[in-house]
């Protein structure tokens, strides 16, 4: 799963654990205990299981979220859709073993919508 190259915002970040790929899954693939790890989400309620098409919405600072998981892959990676008030966004998670009990865990995200050309400027610098 790609972001859209195409979208006004486009972001990337990555960083190193020590930990084994299950326990690195284990937290990012149980989506409404987000709310438990992640400081910018306050809300998280998962409609099924953790599957391509799956539903799910949850609420990032002030901004209420519908999203649909488009792809789950285990101990590799779980991207997802999403729209929001004036804005669409793409959401994609990968976990790649670096070393023995070491795992890069690398998110990009692309966003756009007449919101985010709107507020773009503030969206790049927070």
């Amino acid at each position: 799963m790609k972001i859209n190259d195409k979208a006004i915002l486009k972001t990337s970040k990555e960083i190193e654990i020590r930990a084994s790929i299950d326990i690195v899954w284990k937290f990012q693939a149980d989506i409404e205990s987000w709310v438990d790890w992640h400081r910018g989400i306050s809300e998280v309620k998962l409609n099924g299981l953790i599957e391509p098409g799956t539903q799910f919405e949850w609420k990032s600072g002030e901004f209420k979220l519908h999203s649909v998981l488009e792809e789950v892959i285990e101990n590799k990676s779980i991207g997802w859709f999403g729209s929001g008030f004036g804005s669409s966004a793409v959401h994609v998670w990968e976990f790649i073993p670096i070393l023995k009990g070491t795992i890069l865990v690398r998110t990009t995200e692309s966003m756009d919508g007449w919101f985010v050309k709107l507020f773009s400027g503030t969206m790049e610098k927070s």
